[in-house]
């Protein structure tokens, strides 16, 4: 993980205590695992107050992009692991005496189910806003070409923009 983070620059260069690019690193990669600050300013052997000040350094911009990425990678993580329970329930291990006597998966929490569903209907909302703010955008352009006397190029939205369909 540690490669999609940008470059760390070292801070405080000449103090045996500063941030590391190694400190950094550290820190930006438990702070994708966790999405805790407090957990990743101490296993980086930092505080949360030096991460803080560090984020708010102007010179400090490689820096405030990994952390941004890093809880951004955080979040998307837990949603992963919460998709899975709502498909697959979790799953509970029966021991006895010491010893496995059964592995059974449990359905998972209605709240969580409800959650993830209601989280989807907003991103459904959002998908069909953006459609009717490109579809006004559209008529905005025909109407300006139209005055203009001309044709409308054919334009496509990138691959990667996640837009389907015709604009």
């Amino acid at each position: 993980m540690s490669s999609t983070f940008p470059a760390p620059t070292p801070y405080d260069a000449g103090r045996h205590d500063g941030w590391t690019a190694e400190r950094q690193r550290v820190f930006l990669e438990m702070l994708a695992q966790t999405c805790s600050v407090v957990a990743a300013a101490r296993a980086a052997g930092m505080s949360r107050r030096a991460a803080y000040r560090l984020r708010m350094r102007p010179d400090a911009e490689d820096f405030r992009r990994g952390w941004d990425f890093a809880l951004t990678e955080g979040v998307r993580q837990i949603e992963l692991v919460a998709i899975d329970r709502v498909l697959n329930g979790e799953e509970e291990v029966v021991e006895r005496e010491g010893m496995t006597v059964a592995v059974r998966r449990r359905p998972c929490d209605s709240r969580l189910l409800i959650h993830m569903l209601k989280r989807e209907d907003g991103r459904g909302e959002s998908l069909r806003q953006v459609t009717r703010e490109l579809a006004e955008l559209r008529g905005v352009l025909d109407g300006l070409v139209d005055r203009l006397g001309g044709e409308a190029p054919l334009v496509l939205p990138p691959e990667n923009s996640g837009i389907r369909g015709n604009l």
